[in-house]
């Protein structure tokens, strides 16, 4: 942790090794408060990333997030919750799917060479369970399909209008099983963006922009969450940048971006658990109604829209009725109606 230490073999001067003890005390000897402080972080952090994985996300069935007791006899609760996730191949799609699952299997896992392998061009899906022994959460991506180009727009608005499956998911006859997509999630690469930034590159930010706000991709105007991998290869100042770029270009609060950098630590953990809660309540929250559930609902509208009008007719009817007797007393009082000549 000390600076100035000198590899193994190789003397230093002096006045280097006085810096590198004066260094090392300065990390070691911190005041006591400073070093609560530091542990209580830690165990902070450590608690929220389990608190986050055990309330949050182990706990999850399809629908948990939508509060109301009858959401079953309401909504089309799915089996599985599907969340797409789309973005340029290469950037960091397949680690950022190894990063999700590790975080429950508690293994950094590496992806898996054959999704790298895949014929590009082509809409090959991979589709991954994240809980172990359980499929409520699946995510599915393309790993070396280019998402953003506009001609491939059409094949997006197949897989969100009748679902994706394993594979590749452009042949008709498919033995596996397809699923409605419930949420999606755009993978953005740091360093692309930042690339594109110094280039002033708008051909490649105006189709992020219109891959963003294509209207299949929104569920009951949620738009997908954003993911900047490699943020860990710009510094603090680039990454700051890079994030207000993104900010204003699709014009979402920063709460909607999330930082994932390739590196495993709690830091990084707790941004993937705070993704995953986003994406399911979003989710929960874009689930249909049922067929009956949204007739009933039609039809109590419908007499709720008839009531009003009654109630109005009864309202004006009563207002008339009171006039006409108020000026029917009046009119006797000064003898107009009088019965008798």
């Amino acid at each position: 942790m000390g600076g100035g230490r000198c590899p193994t073999g190789e003397h230093s001067s002096d006045a280097d090794a006085d810096a590198s003890s004066s260094d090392e005390s300065q990390v070691t000897k911190l005041p006591a408060e400073e070093q609560c402080a530091d542990r209580l972080s830690d165990y902070a952090r450590a608690r929220a990333l389990l608190n986050s994985r055990d309330f949050f996300v182990r706990r999850y069935k399809p629908g948990y997030f939508i509060d109301d007791e009858a959401r079953d006899e309401k909504f089309e609760i799915p089996e599985t919750t599907t969340l797409l996730l789309i973005g340029d191949p290469g950037k960091g799609k397949a680690l950022l799917v190894s990063q999700i699952k590790s975080v429950f299997d508690d293994v950094w896992s590496t992806p898996a060479p054959d999704d790298f392998n895949m014929t590009p061009g082509w809409g090959t899906l991979q589709e991954h369970m994240i809980l172990k022994d359980s499929t409520s959460i699946c995510v599915s991506y393309t790993p070396c399909w280019p998402d953003f180009f506009e001609e491939n727009h059409t094949v997006l608005q197949d897989w969100m209008k009748n679902g994706v499956c394993h594979g590749n998911s452009k042949l008709k006859l498919s033995l596996n099983k397809r699923r409605m997509v419930n949420y999606v999630i755009l993978n953005l690469d740091a360093v692309s963006i930042l690339e594109s930034i110094d280039r002033k590159d708008d051909r490649y930010m105006d189709m992020v922009h219109d891959t963003f706000n294509y209207p299949f991709l929104s569920f009951r105007g949620n738009r997908p969450a954003v993911v900047v991998s490699n943020g860990d290869r710009l510094s603090s100042a680039e990454l700051s940048s890079v994030l207000d770029f993104i900010k204003e270009l699709l014009g979402i609060p920063l709460c909607q971006i999330f930082c994932i950098p390739g590196i495993d630590d709690y830091h990084t953990e707790l941004n993937i658990v705070a993704l995953l809660r986003y994406c399911l309540e979003k989710a929960d929250q874009g689930l249909p109604l049922k067929q009956k559930g949204l007739q009933e609902e039609q039809e109590l509208k419908h007499v709720i829209w008839k009531g009003e009008i009654y109630s109005d007719l009864v309202i004006d009817v009563l207002i008339v009725c009171i006039c006409f007797w108020i000026f029917w007393n009046f009119g006797r009082s000064i003898g107009l109606f009088s019965l008798h000549r």
